[in-house]
């Protein structure tokens, strides 16, 4: 296959993956059950089409296998996630398993992929040992050091984690979206193993710059937002910004509660009715600047769908 032809084969592949076939369906004799059949794969033996004699493209391919390398597998995966997010996680979500990897094994070699090339880069995180019985400015810097070799050691987890506060505020938000409306929290769950991949993928422009990460990391929720719910412009930019707020807002909680819990363990069977009803203030502001937002979202969300139809 030629230059040319290659590259018409990559876009074609790209525009629509669940209907685009590997190769021409021709008829193949099964070199393992003799079946003649049409299409990828034998109907008898499920062996691959074009599996014969090896050849040295045979044992490249089989090693590629191993890691997940395949043809539509961690590589096209990857591509896709970066140049049309939204349209791939709406296949995978509609029903079409084959055309990518495995989002939680993406995610995890990914983050694997990650550390390695931090580390040889010399930005890997050092780790330093947490005590709970000093003072307090201390710990503090003790825990934030602490958690941030945690998160640099395990990015995987650590941006699985931070996009899986975006669950509930997309649930709510894009619930009578114009494409793929009512989603449900697992269908969200997974969109969101898609995000932490892909900002895993944008961590990398790190290497070069922050500020590009910063400008990225908005960007590509909105193209991958726009693309899977099908809003324009403003509809979209509104209900992600809603998003965002609410999760900043539970990120914020989090780490006050995960600080106070952390610095002043050793003193909470002294002070824990004061700790308590401090959390308890905390609980309620976060409640309502996340809940409001999201109840006036969810019900202008629903009045427009209701237009539409």
């Amino acid at each position: 296959m030629g230059a040319k032809k290659s590259l018409k084969h990559l876009a074609a592949s790209f525009s629509h993956p669940p209907t685009y076939p590997d190769r021409e369906l021709s008829g193949h004799r099964c070199a393992n059950c003799g079946h003649e059949y049409t299409g990828n794969y034998c109907p008898v033996c499920s062996q691959q089409a074009g599996d014969g004699r090896i050849t040295w493209k045979w044992v490249g391919k089989s090693i590629l296998d191993v890691w997940g390398m395949d043809s539509r597998s961690l590589p096209s995966t990857l591509l896709q996630l970066l140049w049309r997010p939204g349209h791939l996680i709406s296949d995978y979500i509609g029903g079409h398993r084959q055309i990518c990897y495995k989002p939680v094994n993406m995610l995890f070699i990914v983050g694997l992929i990650y550390v390695v090339v931090m580390h040889l880069i010399g930005q890997d995180a050092i780790a330093v040992a947490i005590n709970l019985d000093g003072d307090p400015k201390d710990k503090y810097n003790t825990l934030f050091h602490t958690a941030y070799t945690w998160m640099a050691d395990n990015p995987g987890w650590t941006m699985m984690i931070q996009t899986m506060l975006m669950i509930v505020p997309t649930y709510i938000v894009f619930r009578f979206a114009p494409r793929n409306p009512h989603l449900t929290l697992p269908e969200n769950i997974f969109i969101q193993l898609f995000m932490s991949t892909l900002m895993l993928l944008i961590s990398f422009t790190e290497i070069a710059s922050k500020w590009i990460t910063v400008f990225l990391i908005p960007l590509y929720y909105y193209i991958c937002y726009r693309q899977l719910f099908g809003y324009n412009f403003w509809g979209t930019s509104w209900r992600l910004a809603v998003c965002i707020l609410v999760w900043t807002a539970l990120a914020l909680y989090i780490i006050v509660v995960a600080i106070v819990i952390g610095v002043y363990a050793s003193e909470l069977s002294q002070h824990i009715l004061s700790v308590l009803a401090g959390l308890g203030i905390l609980s309620i502001i976060v409640a309502l600047l996340t809940a409001i937002p999201l109840a006036l979202a969810y019900l202008i969300s629903r009045k427009t769908a209701q237009k539409r139809l």
